[in-house]
């Protein structure tokens, strides 16, 4: 009983193979059918080729019985009778010249199939591409914060590419070699329907070791991937990472990490391989049975007069060419088994639905108000990072958010946006709940100057204008002179086509937050949102940051974030937020008058020393 769950279960993993390698063909049907004409082309040569192939060992009985046995020579067709005649040599000559041109017709005939199948399978798998990193760019920052980098690169790249394969090996196959089987079949019960039940009794044999073995070459295929997905993900994040790496001289443990998920994908690997290497063993074994059966009963036959040597000639041709594609079962099993594995990752993050749902109403010009009504948040259910906050930020206007890091600060910020939406409560900008607005509409009126002056790997040009791409040059080097970066830019010697590294990592962080901020100024959106533009700055370089600043907030709703005092005094109003709740609210002179919280943190940053002791919110530290 156990052996035939087992069996059960096999069969159920190569149907589910196969399953999901034609559910993927169906759920990208709009992809393929926009390529109909280059399939059915192939289709069409499908079926010329297999013509072309079944007509193929005919020549070999002309030969063996009308050259070698000296019979009279007879075709299916007089006509062919007729011009050729019953003269050995020309009969030979025509077998030679059907066959040269059957091979003729045949490899044109594959040529054009195999093209336009492979140039369909890529142009689909370049559309299913760019399909999925447009359905990846907008997804939720959650989804992004659950799932590695490298793992969704791998999914992009390596996994898609599995539909080129489905596509190439199972629509190929199942076009030439369904018709050449279906024909094939049919030509041998009518040369020896004895011989031909023989043939079929291989086929069960060759059905079993298929599905015994293909749920266990795609459970192992999939362990792969996700090993490979974990690889990806290692390597992305050390080379990422690699100044501190290098600054930790951390290169022989990360080696370590390394060498470990890769010995883990090797040993599913090989676990595949062994698998598809017994696979193909019993598929051999068995075909090699029926064909020593079947020709010892076509001897039998020819030797009793039922048959010529021809028609066993042309059965044995015909066995083979019909285990040639049952072969291929086997093998296209491994492939859809592997397949289906990639693409279940593929489809998976397809039916990743977005936590923030874009809304119905396009955004009026702002005028800035922004108004925070009871907002709740969690990431982890049960685990709140923000309690009740109600905040209002009045329109022209600077709040600046204050407090201990994981305080919640960058979390409320990220409201605005809606980069995430609150469980509890609402987010307003001039009275408008803003999960009524499109995500286009919200965030073109918004700005953002990330911590760490975010950059591309491309011209200085190009950056400036990633937030306005319909802006001229005078534009951009006008907020580049805004953002103090201008003489910076022209001292490269292509100036503002220059390409800076990836990350903006040829530049100081000041310099990369003052294109940051020329970015900002450029987009000119009514809204800013400043993530400590200043931190870890030089005193040179903040000064600098800091004029370009109050350049970029004149006039606009802006919420800034920062530790360093230096750069919130101008603020309309500080808020202090603790634990994920504000605890203080007010000017730079009253908050400090009112002695709390905010006075205890304004004196810490001021003493000589980090080191220095100080009473905060009653610990000494």
């Amino acid at each position: 009983m156990a052996g035939v769950a087992r069996n059960s279960e096999a069969l159920g993993g190569q149907a589910l193979g196969f399953k999901t390698s034609f559910g993927a063909i169906y759920r990208f049907r709009r992809e393929l059918y926009a390529h109909w004409k280059s399939l059915l082309g192939a289709a069409l040569c499908s079926l010329a080729y297999s013509a072309a192939t079944l007509a193929e060992p005919w020549p070999l009985k002309w030969i063996f019985d009308n050259v070698l046995d000296d019979k009279r020579f007879s075709t299916p067709f007089p006509w062919i009778d007729s011009i050729v005649g019953s003269d050995r040599t020309r009969i030979l000559v025509a077998a030679a010249a059907t066959i040269l041109v059957l091979a003729l017709v045949r490899s044109v005939l594959y040529f054009y199939q195999r093209i336009l199948t492979t140039k369909t399978a890529q142009e689909v798998v370049a559309k299913v591409q760019r399909r999925l990193f447009a359905h990846l760019q907008r997804l939720s920052l959650s989804f992004h914060n659950r799932n590695r980098t490298g793992d969704l690169l791998t999914r992009v790249t390596g996994d898609v590419a599995a539909l080129r394969e489905v596509m190439v090996s199972t629509l190929l196959y199942f076009a030439t070699e369904g018709f050449i089987l279906g024909g094939l079949v049919v030509m041998m019960f009518l040369l020896s329907w004895r011989l031909a039940l023989v043939t079929a009794l291989v086929l069960p044999a060759i059905l079993f070791f298929s599905g015994l073995y293909s749920g266990r070459i795609r459970a192992a295929t999939r362990k792969q991937r996700v090993r490979e997905g974990e690889m990806a993900g290692r390597l992305h994040e050390a080379i990422a990472g690699i100044h501190l790496v290098q600054m930790f001289a951390r290169e022989d443990e990360e080696d370590a990490r390394l060498r470990s998920i890769n010995k883990k994908s090797l040993r599913e690997g090989l676990k595949a391989a062994r698998l598809e290497a017994t696979l193909n063993r019993a598929v051999e074994l068995s075909v090699g049975v029926a064909t020593a059966a079947t020709l010892w009963l076509g001897a039998i036959q020819v030797i009793s007069g039922r048959l010529t040597t021809g028609e066993l000639v042309v059965f044995v041709a015909y066995m083979q060419a019909l285990y040639r594609p049952l072969r291929r079962i086997s093998r296209v099993t491994k492939r859809a088994a592997k397949a289906s594995a990639n693409l279940e990752r593929v489809t998976a993050l397809l039916d990743e639905r977005t936590d923030v749902r874009d809304g119905s109403r396009v955004a009026p010009a702002f005028a800035g108000e922004i108004r925070f009504e009871g907002v709740d948040f969690a990431y982890k259910r049960g685990v709140p990072v923000l309690h009740g906050i109600d905040l209002v930020v009045d329109a022209g206007s600077t709040v600046a958010l204050v407090g201990a890091t994981g305080g919640g600060k960058s979390t409320l910020v990220n409201l605005v946006p809606r980069l995430y939406d609150p469980v509890a409560g609402s987010v307003r900008i001039d009275g408008i709940d803003v999960r009524e607005l499109t995500l286009k509409s919200l965030r073109d009126q918004i700005s953002i100057v990330p911590q760490d002056g975010m950059l591309f790997a491309g011209t200085f040009h190009e950056n400036i204008a990633y937030g306005k791409t319909a802006c001229t040059r005078e534009e951009i080097e006008e907020a580049a002179r805004a953002a103090l970066i201008h003489d910076v830019i022209r001292a490269y010697p292509e100036g503002y086509e220059s390409v800076i590294g990836e990350r903006g990592v040829t530049l100081s962080g000041g310099q990369r937050q003052r294109l940051a901020i020329a970015r900002a100024l450029l987009k000119n959106a009514p809204i800013v949102l400043l993530d400590e533009p200043t931190t870890a700055l030089d005193a040179e370089s903040e000064s600098l940051v800091l004029v370009a600043l109050e350049r970029l907030l004149e006039k606009r709703t802006a919420i800034l974030i920062a530790h360093r005092f230096s750069t919130i005094r101008r603020a309309d109003m500080i808020v202090v937020v603790d634990q994920g709740r504000i605890v203080e609210r007010g000017t730079h002179p009253e908050l400090i008058a009112r002695n709390g919280r905010y006075r205890q943190l304004s004196d810490l940053q001021a003493a000589d020393s980090p080191w220095t002791p100080r009473v905060l919110a009653g610990r000494t530290t």
